[in-house]
C-alpha cells in the first residue's frame, strides 16, 4: 500500500511539474502577445490599450494551456472523454475567464495605487518593444521592472487558481478507494473453470 502512496505521490508531482512547464509556455505565449498588441495600439487610449492587450494574451495562452492540458498535462483523469467534451472546454474558458479577472484586478489595482508613485506600469508593458529597434534600454526602467514583478506575481495568483480550479472541475481524478480497488483486484481463476 505505501508502494501504491509512493507511486500517487510521484504521478501527482510529475503532473504538477508539466503544468508548471506549459504554464511557463502559455505565460511566454501570454507575455509576447500582450507585450506585440500594447505595442501595435500605442496610439489607443492607455486603459483601452492595457485592457485589449491583457485579453489577447489571455486568449492565445488558454488556447495553448487547453491543448497541452488534455494532450499532456492531466493524465490521471477518472473520465478522459468526458475532459475533452465541449461543455468541459467552456468550462476551461470559464475558469481561465475568472483567472483573467485575478489578473486584470492586479494589474489595474497595482496600475492606480503606483500612478500615484509615479510609477507607469502601462508604460513598462509597452517599452520591451523598443527591442525591435535594437534599444535594449528598457531594462534600466523602472516602469519596465515594476510591471515584470506585477506580471510575476499576478502569474502565480493565477496559476495557482487554474490548477486548482481544473483538477477540481474538469480534470478530475479517480477517486483513491476505486483506484485502489482496481489495482488490488486479482482475477478470479475459478471463474473460468
Amino acid at each position: 500500500m505505501s508502494s501504491q502512496n509512493n507511486a500517487s505521490a510521484f504521478n501527482k508531482k510529475l503532473e504538477i511539474l508539466r503544468f508548471l512547464v506549459i504554464g511557463i509556455v502559455a505565460t511566454i505565449f501570454d507575455f509576447l502577445t500582450k507585450t506585440l498588441v500594447a505595442g501595435l495600439t500605442k496610439s489607443w487610449n492607455a486603459t483601452f490599450n492595457f485592457g485589449v492587450s491583457i485579453l489577447a494574451g489571455f486568449v492565445v495562452g488558454v488556447i495553448v494551456n487547453y491543448v497541452f492540458s488534455v494532450l499532456w498535462v492531466f493524465q490521471n483523469v477518472a473520465d478522459k472523454h468526458a475532459a475533452k467534451t465541449q461543455s468541459k472546454f467552456w468550462l476551461f474558458v470559464l475558469l481561465g475567464f475568472i483567472g483573467l479577472l485575478i489578473s486584470e484586478g492586479i494589474f489595474f489595482g497595482s496600475r492606480y495605487l503606483i500612478l500615484f508613485g509615479g510609477v507607469d506600469i502601462s508604460v513598462g508593458q509597452q517599452s520591451p518593444m523598443a527591442i525591435f529597434h535594437g534599444d535594449w534600454s528598457f531594462l534600466s526602467s523602472l516602469d519596465f521592472w515594476v510591471y515584470f514583478i506585477i506580471f510575476c506575481l499576478s502569474t502565480l495568483i493565477v496559476l495557482v487558481w487554474n490548477y486548482w480550479s481544473r483538477k477540481k472541475w474538469i480534470f478530475i481524478a479517480p477517486k483513491e478507494g476505486a483506484a485502489l480497488a482496481k489495482t488490488s483486484e486479482k482475477p478470479d481463476e475459478s471463474k473460468g473453470k
